[in-house]
């Protein structure tokens, strides 16, 4: 069987390690080939980089992170496939699996020891969904679906706990949308507050055209917002806690 070459043909966890793990391994031997300095991008990490922050759970990226650094010939590759630390997906106890300044001069800690929210980063090129407000939005956990990757396997009726990155604003930008006092674009500005009701489109990267019939662009999925959460004061990111009402 042809193994999947795009992310939207992926719909497990063990595929997406699986993938992971090959797309990693040939970038690691692209390093070794080519004499790449540590620390020095090579063609490809970003893709990698991007697979990485969209296919997988927080839990799996610990996994998946912990694996490969077993293998010290990953240490000057950390920097181009993970990116830089501190990492949301890490824990307290993991603070002493790599020194954080070997892969980014300047940094102290490998873990986050603040907030395990996302990071504008840990949202890859696209995220998961995005609303009509130009809001992106990340999967952070689906206890509905314990196999499938955190875009898919959606239910209605059951929680969801999204992350959401507002678009960036120049200061002229900003002020522009609350001069011209659109509604629509004034909404971008702000995070989803309790009680709202969105609709989500899976991002287009991520949707499968031939055979994901439950994700077309006349079907997006419906929440509403439970609870939200800044990540810190003027954090373009805030954690919610949302109920599916339609997939």
């Amino acid at each position: 069987m042809r193994a999947p070459v795009r992310l939207s043909e992926l719909r497990t966890r063990t595929e997406a390690r699986e993938f992971l793990r090959r797309a990693f391994d040939e970038q690691l031997l692209a390093s070794i080939t080519t004499r790449t300095d540590p620390n020095v991008e090579t063609p490809g990490d970003a893709n990698a980089r991007n697979a990485f922050r969209v296919l997988l759970h927080p839990e799996d990226q610990r996994t998946f992170f912990c694996s490969i650094v077993r293998d010290s010939r990953y240490w000057p590759r950390i920097k181009t496939l993970i990116g830089n630390p501190p990492y949301s997906f890490l824990l307290p106890e993991d603070m002493d699996l790599l020194r954080a300044g070997g892969i980014c001069r300047n940094r102290s800690n490998l873990a986050s020891t603040t907030s395990s929210v996302s990071k504008s980063c840990d949202f890859g090129q696209t995220g998961h969904f995005h609303d009509a407000h130009g809001r992106t939005y990340r999967v952070v956990a689906n206890p509905s679906s314990k196999e499938q990757l955190p875009w898919r396997g959606l239910v209605a009726d059951s929680h969801l706990v999204l992350d959401v990155r507002l678009k960036t604003h120049s200061r002229k930008s900003r002020l522009e949308i609350l001069r011209g006092q659109v509604a629509s674009a004034m909404a971008g500005l702000a995070f989803p507050r309790p009680g709202d009701e969105l609709r989500l489109q899976l991002a287009d990267a991520l949707h499968d055209v031939s055979s994901d019939r439950n994700y077309t662009s006349h079907s997006p999925v419906r929440i509403k917002v439970v609870k939200a959460v800044q990540k810190s004061s003027m954090s373009p990111i805030a954690r919610l806690l949302v109920n599916v009402l339609s997939v």
